[in-house]
């Protein structure tokens, strides 16, 4: 979740760098200063998760409720926001005007963020005003990144802009059509709102209830935008936390930035203010992980020989748990000498293991260098680090366990709740169970010691029967993680021959 260039409302699937480019833009967007342009952290994000092995995603724009679509005519912006207002629409005659004199033609002309100049980047040809042509005008634009044709507005022939008249209009003519421009678009210049800042935009936490309706998600990422006060991502990432914790299936876990700290001029002093900001991060949620130092990772968009930006690990550790779920599974903790990091260019602090020792125990996960795998992570705790579920891969396997069986046994849903209903019940989910218990899930020698199955009269009571209600009880021995290996030596000396 994250300020986009452009691009929908509510929560988008994305399954790579091209469908997020297609719908929300590049690494710049717009701002209220004509001409001005601020990062999208959230296209740095995208890098390094894909980078790292993430495949699907589920996009979220952060713009206020209140942003409208430019529009000119019948042609509005393909979304909400301020951007809309850099998008130019010419109406000119279609190409075979001389035999089809109701066909037209539009030109869609666009200032990147940043950019000096406009450039025409979609040309559409042949409109038809016909519900039954394959070229009718309001199908055609649902395909362009840029406008629509307003739903509601009838369908027919725009007015032909002057100078541009004719089957062959040249692109300079088209640049120059004066009045083109979308108008009255708004929203998504600014930052979004952490707390509600009096104009009734909400918060973050609000802006990220539209996620309720996402239900095959497994982790929520809400990157620190670039340069953000150490105070700004405590907040953020709280507010990220609060929500994984709260979702009512319990089926999302929390990937938090830590801040960054960039005034501390040694690791020691970047780990002791670690501590401190650790304090105002809450709540501390066995449903969230935390991550430090920041990483260095490549920018395609900035200037010099060789630019680089500076940003929040979570995205990157994103696209690791999907690396590590792809080839071990879920149980297996995300961190180790297979958990490199993809795309990093360099960790800005390098802890040893004395900053490690002291926050490792609070629940902050360390990124390392280490001499045999290069920029890796060296952590697997979540924010409740004194708790059972201490462990990343204890707490994902649980929601992956609770997320599953939910799902498949939705057939059990207005079956006669007795004994056969139960009898079944179990049969799937201890199927379920004793596969990943074959693939190493759960620890203990058998099937008796790495999990239980329990549905019967005792589960659900009479009361319960009464209420419609059927219930399941699983237990599963968890995998931890070894954190320390231990060797013991002893010399022995002054021995006989």
């Amino acid at each position: 979740m994250g300020e986009t260039e452009r691009g929908p409302l509510s929560p988008t699937k994305i399954k790579g760098i091209a469908d997020y480019e297609r719908t929300f833009g590049g690494y710049k967007r717009h701002t209220l200063v004509p001409g001005a342009a601020a990062a999208v952290t959230l296209r740095y994000a995208m890098d390094v998760f894909f980078q790292n092995g993430g495949t699907t995603a589920y996009i979220l724009r952060a713009v206020v409720s209140s942003a409208t679509t430019g529009a000119r005519g019948p042609v509005e912006a393909s979304s909400p926001g301020k951007w809309s207002e850099n998008v130019r629409v010419v109406f000119a005659d279609s190409s075979d005007v001389a035999n089809n004199p109701g066909g037209f033609r539009i030109f869609v002309v666009y200032q990147a963020p940043g950019a000096a100049t406009a450039s025409i980047v979609e040309r559409w040809d042949r409109l038809s005003v016909n519900p039954a042509d394959e070229n009718y005008a309001p199908d055609v634009l649902a395909r362009s990144l840029y406008v629509r044709w307003s739903a509601g507005t009838p369908v027919a022939k725009p007015a032909v802009d002057a100078g541009v008249a004719g089957a062959s209009p040249n692109d300079q003519a088209i640049l120059g059509v004066a009045g083109a421009a979308l108008i009255n678009g708004a929203g998504g210049a600014l930052d979004h709102p952490l707390k509600d800042d009096g104009t009734n935009e909400g918060t973050l936490g609000t802006l990220l209830a539209l996620l309720d309706e996402v239900t095959d998600a497994s982790l929520l990422v809400v990157p620190a935008r670039l340069g953000e006060a150490d105070s700004t991502v405590e907040q953020r990432s709280s507010a990220a936390i609060a929500y994984a914790e709260g979702r009512p299936k319990q089926d999302l876990f929390c990937i938090a930035d830590m801040p960054r700290h960039a005034t501390a001029a040694t690791p020691t002093l970047a780990t002791s203010q670690t501590v401190t900001s650790l304090g105002n991060i809450t709540p501390k949620s066995n449903f969230g992980a935390a991550y430090f130092p920041w990483v260095e990772v490549s920018d395609p968009v900035g200037a010099g020989r060789d630019p680089t930006v500076m940003m929040g690990p979570n995205s990157a550790v994103a696209g690791l748990y999907a690396r590590i779920d792809q080839r071990r599974g879920v149980w297996k903790a995300p961190a180790g000498l297979e958990a490199a990091l993809l795309g990093v260019r360099r960790i800005e602090f390098k802890l040893l293991d004395a900053h490690q020792d002291e926050l490792n125990p609070l629940g902050v996960n360390a990124l390392r260098v280490q001499p045999a795998g290069g920029n890796l992570v060296w952590g697997a705790r979540t924010l409740q680090p004194a708790s059972e579920w201490r462990y990343i891969p204890v707490r994902r396997t649980a929601i992956f366990l609770r997320t599953s069986i939910y799902n498949g046994i939705q057939w059990a849903v207005f079956e006669p709740n007795d004994e056969p209903l139960w009898s079944q019940l179990r049969l799937t989910i201890g199927g379920f169970m004793e596969q990943l218990f074959r693939q190493g899930a759960f620890a203990g020698r058998t099937t008796r010691e790495a999990f239980f199955v329990k549905c019967d009269a005792e589960t659900t009571p009479e009361i319960d029967q009464i209420a419609g209600i059927v219930n399941v009880w699983v237990g599963f021995a968890p995998l931890r993680p070894a954190e320390f290996v231990v060797v013991r030596l002893s010399q022995i000396v002054n021995q006989k021959a």
